[in-house]
């Protein structure tokens, strides 16, 4: 005989299916007294929640809690199981059956709200992949544009955008190209010269390279940015991706056991390293203008300080807020940090190469980054100045800079 359970016990049919599954009074006791992987909880194996993506099985109570929470505050690539944290699926075909499946799940399980959500964010996720699809840049709303017009209006909040350049869409900008566009407003629009080079880096902010989505944010604090909307991890100074934890596609790579990037040299990833004369050595060099005071017009940020947006935490989480830190003279109106992405981003804007100014100590680790066998070694007549340049050029040659930083003309 098999004994019931203290709380309440099986039903008829949870004991007619375990015999049929096996003639094993043991495995039958088993198959009544499943224990879920979450709560401990035992219940009958045919009552519990299971995932294609693992062996993990879940009581209803948990399976339903951890999907409803999950589908209200987290993004629909977080809809894992509770237990093990599976699956993490980089092949999006492989990801698309899972969510099918899961799907059907969810439908019986969730209250019709909630299975709604779901069934949205599955929905964007696959609107996503449409080379059509745009991000409205007022309200955060995604939706698959048609046109070949360059202003596109949010079907959401019903605003209009440049499909470019991703900047609110002005009658002016109807004639003029987006680099026109920006000229004019530097020159006639009193509200965008009040707020400086801030607005600069505003413009030349973060955009996802996986999805596209912009973020109006400046690049300053930790490079490493993960996409709130498809939950891609990036540097936000070159976009290169960031590869978690043995995960990285070069098999000799040295950092591989670690979340980390690989870099153009001019990323701000390095060059955030360089001291401000250095930077502004470089845009001489190459007869590239700068500010070192504010634009005339600029605005004093409330409270003083640099203006720049930032995403800052807070106790109520993560919020936009203007940086607020000291503003050196010859800064331009910015603090230290943001000055210098002023000056990378015209570094970047116009292709420029920092090898041109590296010492002998910098060449030799950027070359073994790069270059196996060691620098070149030096002529016995051969100045140490020349020799330097010999290697500068010739990483530069060995080592383009490549297209991972959207190097535009500004």
């Amino acid at each position: 005989m098999l004994e019931q359970p203290r709380d309440g016990g099986w039903e008829l049919s949870d004991i007619v299916e375990a015999v049929r599954a096996s003639p094993n009074r043991d495995f039958i006791r088993r198959l009544l007294s499943w224990e879920c992987a979450v709560c401990g909880w035992a219940l009958p194996r045919n009552k519990m929640q299971s995932l294609t993506s693992c062996e993990c099985t879940i009581c209803p109570d948990c399976f339903a809690q951890h999907f409803t929470i999950a589908v209200k505050e987290k993004h629909i690539t977080d809809l894992v199981c509770p237990a093990c944290s599976e699956p993490e699926i980089s092949d999006e075909g492989e990801l698309l059956s899972y969510f099918s499946t899961l799907d059907i799940q969810l439908r019986s399980c969730l209250d019709t709200e909630i299975y709604e959500l779901f069934h949205k964010k599955l929905t964007e996720r696959v609107l996503m992949r449409d080379p059509k699809f745009l991000w409205c840049t007022h309200c955060s709303f995604g939706f698959i544009y048609e046109s070949e017009q360059l202003e596109a209006k949010c079907p959401q909040c019903r605003q209009s955008f440049c499909v470019r350049c991703k900047r609110q869409w002005e009658p002016q900008h109807k004639d003029l190209s987006c680099e026109e566009f920006q000229e004019w407003k530097r020159t006639n629009d009193p509200e965008y010269q009040a707020q400086g080079l801030a607005v600069y880096l505003q413009e030349n902010g973060i955009a996802c390279p996986n999805c596209k989505f912009s973020y109006a944010l400046a690049r300053g604090g930790c490079m490493h940015f993960q996409c709130s909307q498809c939950r891609h991890h990036f540097c936000s100074g070159c976009y290169s991706a960031f590869h978690a934890k043995n995960k990285c596609p070069l098999p000799e790579c040295p950092v591989r056991r670690s979340l980390h990037g690989h870099h153009p040299r001019d990323c701000l990833f390095y060059l955030r390293d360089w001291a401000v004369p250095r930077l502004q050595c470089l845009l001489q060099d190459n007869n590239i203008g700068f500010n070192t005071e504010p634009p005339a017009g600029t605005r004093t940020a409330p409270g003083g300080g640099c203006r720049v947006m930032e995403q800052k935490e807070t106790f109520a989480g993560l919020k936009d807020e203007p940086c607020g830190k000291e503003t050196p003279a010859g800064y331009a109106g910015l603090c230290q940090s943001h000055y210098k992405e002023y000056l990378v981003s015209l570094i970047n804007a116009h292709s420029l190469d920092p090898a041109s100014l590296y010492s002998l100590e910098e060449l030799d680790v950027v070359w073994s980054r790069h270059l196996p066998g060691g620098l070149l070694p030096q002529h016995p007549a051969e100045e140490g100045e020349t020799y330097r340049g010999r290697l500068a050029k010739k990483l530069m040659e060995e080592v383009p800079l490549g297209q991972k930083i959207p190097r535009r003309q500004k």
